[in-house]
């Protein structure tokens, strides 16, 4: 998918951004997460937003979005009856019927985990 792949090589340039603000809503019919990277004044901030999100998990102790964020890594989930890889704790049933998604991961001190139709990342222009 040419927009998956867009969005895994914008990810690549945000090894050891912070997360600056994290934000779950819900848009009509959508749920929605939006993560805000900020490096400092030497690179553009960055905003990641999530779509249609089917899964969302965020893990760490207090104070840990000050930490960077290390090991970004994302891989596209075609339409399948497989089971769901190790690391998704959906309650839905993966089936041939769902759309492909994004599985989105940051480790590091901070965990974060989004499984979501649409991903757009969006870069500061300066």
């Amino acid at each position: 998918m040419i927009a998956f792949d867009t969005f895994i090589d914008a990810i690549s340039l945000c090894e050891g951004y912070l997360v600056e603000r994290l934000i779950m809503s819900r848009i009509g019919d959508s749920d929605v997460v939006d993560i805000s990277l900020r490096w400092g004044p030497d690179k553009p901030d960055v905003m990641l937003s999530f779509e249609d999100v089917y899964y969302f998990e965020v893990g760490g102790g207090p104070g840990r979005g000050t930490e960077p964020l290390y090991e970004l890594t994302a891989t596209v989930l075609e339409p399948s009856s497989e089971p769901w890889p190790d690391g998704i704790n959906l309650d839905i049933v993966r089936s041939a019927s769902l759309p492909a998604l994004l599985w989105f991961r940051a480790g590091g001190p901070a965990q974060l985990t989004v499984l979501a139709a649409i991903a757009t990342a969006y870069r500061e222009v300066r």
